[in-house]
């Protein structure tokens, strides 16, 4: 696969002979109001892939960043989860359909719903008032999440409310208590156990990072190795994918864009253990590319099953401020982009204190952008889509 370096001039240049207008003015908008943050571009087209960067690597360092250049991820991480499960599943080692409490030890079972029963009952007075009165339904099962649940957010499981990392990736992102580093197994499920479920496993669309922590340490468990050995063996090393990672070497720190927040202070990095699943990874425009590269079909021939199941549309997204008609898959978010040539685009987003990220992909049109952004809340996303639209 071809690859091209650009500088800031010669990326704009480029730009406007690549896509008609406003996409360079676009571009340098975007990056003009993140300054000095660092921002990594890349552009997948025609099976080649172009890298435009902006800004500086920090405040006090005005190296400037390129395809290697490190960011945290935030939830982009959980689209490595997510593959991973479908890969551990093809090779036997664990199955998505069965509930993870077969996987998890009796002192790590996971919460279970109880299913409700509901009638309607009259209060008395005037007016009249109706309510649905519901309590548990102890005739029924309880119903435990499946691997499969947990990767396409129909768990159930809540994902605010819990003290640990609060993130939506439609929703504006609250960073409350950041992501809880001390937080052990047992400590997530007892949070869990303790949270009311939004709705029945398998029912409805509810985004939870928790569940994705979840689903890694079910992943764990069934494998007896740890979360970041499991993604070297099945995803990272047969993809060549050298700069994502939980923990970064000395050598890859001196490549981390420092994070600012939004109002552009510096931000420091978090650090994630059990909920490293969700949002714990860092990586580049070059491996998130290489990423995408697979999941539109020009990866090792063995992964077929592995992309088309990955972002199969499995369940209907309803959110208030969600621009396009969208389902979600494993991990990732399908929305319908009404555009004058509409087009299927498979995305996702993420973010930390200091970092915004966003990689989509259409695959019927060989087209994958990579927005990556060294300062928190910034319109990454907006700025990938209307990329998607415009190539």
């Amino acid at each position: 696969m071809k690859k091209r370096l650009a500088s800031l001039h010669a990326t704009l240049l480029f730009t406007a002979a690549l896509f008609a207008q406003p996409l360079p003015e676009q571009l340098q908008r975007f990056a003009d109001t993140q300054r000095p943050a660092a921002v990594s571009v890349a552009i997948l087209k025609d099976g080649e892939i172009t890298y435009y960067h902006f800004g500086q690597l920090a405040k006090k360092m005005e190296a400037a960043p390129d395809e290697h250049t490190l960011y945290e991820i935030g939830a982009l991480s959980s689209l490595f989860t997510t593959t991973l499960m479908l890969r551990m599943g093809e090779q036997g080692v664990l199955n998505p359909e069965k509930p993870i409490a077969d996987y998890l030890p009796d002192s790590l079972s996971p919460p279970a719903f109880q299913p409700q029963r509901c009638a309607e009952v009259t209060l008395p007075g005037h007016p009249v008032r109706r309510i649905m009165s519901c309590s548990n339904d102890l005739s029924r099962a309880s119903v435990c999440m499946t691997g499969c649940d947990l990767a396409s957010h129909v768990s159930g499981l809540p994902n605010s409310g819990l003290g640990v990392y609060d993130w939506h990736p439609i929703g504006k992102a609250a960073y409350l208590n950041g992501p809880a580093p001390e937080l052990q197994e047992a400590g997530l499920l007892q949070k869990l156990g303790n949270a009311p479920f939004k709705a029945e496993p398998g029912r409805s669309y509810h985004f939870s990072n928790a569940g994705i922590a979840l689903l890694g340490l079910a992943m764990e468990k069934a494998a007896q190795k740890r979360y970041e050995a499991l993604l070297h063996q099945y995803l990272l090393q047969p993809l060549q994918l050298q700069n994502t990672k939980v923990d970064i070497s000395a050598e890859q720190r001196t490549r981390l864009a420092e994070g600012l927040d939004r109002r552009g202070r510096a931000a420091g990095n978090w650090h994630f253990r059990t909920l490293a699943p969700a949002a714990g990874l860092k990586s580049t425009a070059a491996d998130l590319a290489r990423f995408l590269s697979v999941y539109m079909g020009q990866g090792p021939q063995n992964w077929e099953n592995t992309i088309l199941e990955g972002q199969q549309a499995r369940v209907e997204v309803s959110f208030p401020t969600l621009e396009y008609s969208t389902q979600a898959a494993y991990g990732w978010l399908v929305s319908y982009l009404p555009v004058a040539k509409p087009r299927l685009a498979v995305w996702m987003n993420g973010g930390t204190a200091g970092y915004s990220a966003f990689a989509g992909f259409v695959k019927d049109e060989q087209i994958g952008v990579v927005v990556l952004c060294a300062r928190a809340e910034s319109e990454a996303t907006q700025l990938g889509m209307e990329l998607l639209k415009a190539l």
